[in-house]
C-alpha cells in the first residue's frame, strides 16, 4: 500500500485541518467520529488520482476529494440507520453511539460541509458542470439505495435490476470521483466521460466483491458479523442468483426465511450452504473479474505517468482485498 501513502498523507491532513466547531457537541462530534474511524479513502484518492492522470495538481483537487469523502459518510450515516446496523468500521455505528435523531443531523450536516469545500477550489475550475456531476452522482446513489430497500420484499429480482441498482447505490459516487478530478485538472469532455466509464465499472465491481466478502470475509477484518446482507433480506448478487437457480422447495423455504427478516445463525448457514451447492460464489468472483478488467481496460487508454502506474495498483488492490 506504499504507493498510496502520498495521497492519503494529502486526505488525513486536510480532513483533520476541517474547522468543526466545538458546539454543538451533537452535530460535529458524530461527524469527527465516523471520519476518525478507518475509512478506506477510496473516493478521495480517486479523485487525485484522476486529477494528476489529467494533467493537474493534485493539492489543487483536495478540497474536491474532502468533498467526496464527506459525501461518502454522510451516505454511510443515514445507510447504517435504514439498514439497522449495529456496528460500522469495527466500531459502534453512529446511530448506535448517540440516537437516531443525532445521526440524521449529523449526516445533513456533513452534506453541507461537503459542498462548502467545494467553494474552496479556484475560480478557473468549471463549478457549474463540476456542481452538477457532483449532485447528479449524489442523487443516482439515493436511487440506487431506494431500489435496494424496494428490492428487500421482492423475490422476483432480477441480475440486470441488481447490477442497475448497485451502478447507482455504490458506483455512482466512485464514477463522480474521478470525473471530478478530471474536471478539476479541466480535461476535456471525452476524458472525463471514459473516467466516468472507468468508475462505474470499478464501483459495480467493488460491490459485487462486498456482497462476495459478506460471506466468504473475516467478521474481523471485514467490519461485519458474517451473512449480515443475508440476516438483513439483501438481494445481493449471490442471493439473486440463488433464487434464480434454486428447487422449486428451496425457493419457497428461502422465502419464508426472507419475509421474516432479520434470519437466524442457522438459517444465515443454510443459506451459505445453498450459495455452496450451485456455485454462487464462484459467478459471483467471475462477474467480480469482469468488471475490474474492464476498469483497466479503460485506464490502458490514458497516456503513461505515475499516476496512471498508481492507479493501475489501486485497482489490482481493491481486487484481492480481504475486507
Amino acid at each position: 500500500m506504499d504507493f498510496i501513502t502520498s495521497y492519503t498523507d494529502l486526505i488525513e491532513k486536510e480532513i483533520q485541518s476541517l474547522a468543526f466547531p466545538s458546539s454543538p457537541e451533537t452535530l460535529y462530534n458524530p461527524q469527527r467520529y465516523i471520519l476518525e474511524s478507518n475509512g478506506k479513502r477510496i473516493r478521495p484518492i480517486l479523485v487525485l488520482m484522476a486529477s494528476g492522470l489529467c494533467g493537474g495538481d493534485t493539492k489543487t483537487a483536495l478540497p474536491a476529494a474532502v468533498a467526496v469523502e464527506l459525501i461518502h459518510n454522510f451516505t454511510l450515516l443515514h445507510d447504517d440507520i435504514m439498514d439497522q446496523a449495529e456496528s460500522r468500521r469495527g466500531k459502534a455505528s453512529v446511530h448506535i453511539r448517540w440516537n437516531v435523531a443525532t445521526a440524521i443531523l449529523a449526516g445533513d450536516g456533513m452534506f453541507t460541509q461537503a459542498m462548502l469545500q467545494l467553494q474552496r477550489l479556484p475560480e478557473t475550475v468549471n463549478y457549474k458542470l463540476l456542481n452538477r456531476v457532483f449532485l447528479e452522482g449524489i442523487n443516482h446513489v439515493c436511487e440506487g439505495q431506494a431500489l435496494d430497500m424496494e428490492f428487500e420484499n421482492r423475490l422476483d429480482v432480477t441480475a440486470d435490476e441488481y447490477l442497475s441498482m448497485i451502478a447507482g447505490k455504490t458506483a455512482a459516487l466512485i464514477k463522480a470521483s474521478l470525473q471530478i478530478g478530471g474536471i478539476v485538472a479541466e480535461a476535456p469532455e471525452e476524458v472525463t466521460k471514459q473516467l466516468g466509464e472507468l468508475g462505474s465499472s470499478l464501483g459495480i465491481a467493488f460491490q459485487i466483491q462486498d456482497d462476495l466478502l459478506d460471506v466468504v470475509a473475516d467478521p474481523e477484518k471485514f467490519g461485519k458479523k458474517r451473512g449480515g446482507d443475508i440476516s438483513e433480506g439483501k438481494k445481493t448478487f449471490l442471493m439473486v442468483k440463488t433464487l434464480d437457480c434454486c428447487t422449486a422447495g428451496e425457493r419457497e423455504w428461502l422465502a419464508g426465511k426472507l419475509s421474516n427478516k432479520p434470519l437466524l445463525q442457522d438459517d444465515i448457514l443454510e443459506v451459505i450452504e445453498l450459495y455452496e451447492k450451485y456455485g454462487i460464489t464462484e459467478s459471483a468472483q467471475s462477474l467480480m473479474n469482469q468488471y475490474y478488467e474492464r476498469a483497466s481496460n479503460m485506464l490502458a487508454g490514458f497516456e503513461d505517468s505515475n499516476y496512471k502506474r498508481d492507479l493501475e495498483q489501486l485497482i489490482t488492490y481493491l481486487r484481492k482485498r480481504e475486507f
